[in-house]
């Protein structure tokens, strides 16, 4: 994919999570705040925020994982029949098929601003390419992440929070994983992954920054 169409593309995504963000806000705006609950992110009174990120993590949770209602907000506002430009139908597209997991870092090429991710969580280890401006240059191999990908054209884009951890930190997440799955019996939700590595990402993340 050429930059131009990349940087037009993501932009339409961002754009879009602003629309479907409103809407799930403006239709139910308790669930705002049961999904700041969720995060950690209220302390009862007021949102807390203690870096940049967490407002986009707060966005991305509402906007993708089913927390509060029966269906994400992605696809209960796609059922009301938006008007939407091509590019915002194309990223929408692409939003129905949304993958997140765990990945590490296998190869970063910022020339091309893509990296290869491999899949922890999946049995195969099966291989992405996400294409990212900013991570592209700043990855390195061994970086660990927890991000959700959008399957648009011949390429991944991030939905835009992702957390990022050093490769010290692999064998404490899987492990922090398995123990979570071990005690409710069964394998983590996405919106229980999500919470989970958030609370880890607080602990020991590392600042992120996509574009």
């Amino acid at each position: 994919m050429k930059l131009t169409e990349y940087r037009a593309i993501r932009e339409a995504g961002k754009e879009l999570g602003s629309k479907i963000f409103k809407y799930a806000v403006d239709n139910n705006k308790h669930e705002l705040i049961s999904a700041a609950k969720l995060l950690g992110l209220w302390n009862g009174k007021m949102f807390i925020f203690d870096s940049e990120n967490d407002s986009e993590t707060l966005m991305d949770f509402m906007v993708f994982e089913k927390s509060t209602q029966k269906a994400p907000a992605f696809k209960r506002f796609y059922m009301s029949n938006p008007e939407l430009n091509d590019l915002e139908q194309e990223h929408i597209n692409g939003i129905f098929n949304n993958y997140s997991s765990l990945f590490e870092v296998k190869s970063t090429d910022p020339i091309e601003h893509t990296i290869i991710l491999e899949d922890l969580l999946d049995a195969n280890r099966k291989e992405f390419v996400l294409m990212d401006i900013g991570m592209s240059k700043t990855a390195r191999p061994g970086f660990i992440f927890y991000t959700r990908l959008i399957p648009i054209r011949d390429i991944n884009m991030t939905s835009g929070a992702s957390f990022i951890f050093d490769e010290i930190y692999k064998d404490k997440l899987l492990s922090a994983i398995s123990l979570a799955a071990f005690k409710k019996r069964r394998k983590l939700t996405p919106a229980e992954m999500f919470i989970l590595i958030h609370e880890k990402n607080r602990q020991y993340g590392m600042e992120t920054r996509t574009e």
